[in-house]
């Protein structure tokens, strides 16, 4: 029941982003005059790159196998499985979808959806939900439930490398919004799974 409240309270926003805000927050990033937040943005955007979690986590898992130590063992295979979950749950959207990306509307004047047009158009048909979001979502409240301890500063990485696809135009904030939910639940539900028996 309380997925369900959440899920339909972050359906009523995205689709308020979508009317009345999506537009003007990309139009303000884009037109931003200081070109060194953009540039400090598009660094930190880097991170939100699925290899950051997927290599060290696969490489992991193998060494902690071999030193029989089951929890860290348990922990790396949980971390790299969200990745993979969150980079397939992410397309079964963007494809359906076919967002068109903030560059369309900011060159050319295009805004909103038109379902499957990735298949011929490609990225720019693939703005929501945002991937790089996802991935770092998922990652961070993975890490977070792992290693409570810094939380804080794993939720806060996170939410830095997301609000980063949104100053460097290549998402909305419903893009961004949705994504952080969907690798919210993705993480939570793969934690029940893998450490069942420890909540």
């Amino acid at each position: 029941m309380r997925v369900f409240v959440y899920s339909l309270v972050v359906a009523i926003l995205v689709c308020f982003l979508y009317n009345f805000v999506d537009r003007e927050v990309a139009t303000y990033f884009y037109n931003l005059e200081d070109s060194s937040i953009r540039s400090f943005f598009k660094y930190i955007t880097r991170f939100g790159n699925s290899e950051w979690f997927l290599i060290p986590s696969f490489l992991l898992y193998f060494y902690f196998r071999a030193i029989k130590e089951d929890m860290y063992t348990r922990a790396s295979l949980y971390i790299f499985v969200t990745n993979i979950v969150a980079g397939v749950a992410v397309w079964l959207f963007k494809v359906p979808f076919g967002r068109m990306r903030p560059a369309l509307y900011l060159q050319d004047n295009l805004y909103g959806f038109d379902s499957f047009k990735w298949f011929e158009f490609g990225s720019k048909y693939a703005s929501f939900p945002s991937a790089h979001t996802t991935t770092v979502i998922s990652s961070v409240v993975a890490l977070s439930f792992i290693w409570p301890m810094w939380k804080k500063l794993f939720i806060s990485l996170g939410v830095l490398i997301a609000f980063s696809r949104i100053v460097i135009t290549e998402h909305y904030v419903s893009d961004v919004l949705f994504a952080s939910f969907l690798g919210y639940m993705i993480a939570r539900l793969l934690y029940q799974y893998y450490f069942k028996n420890e909540i």
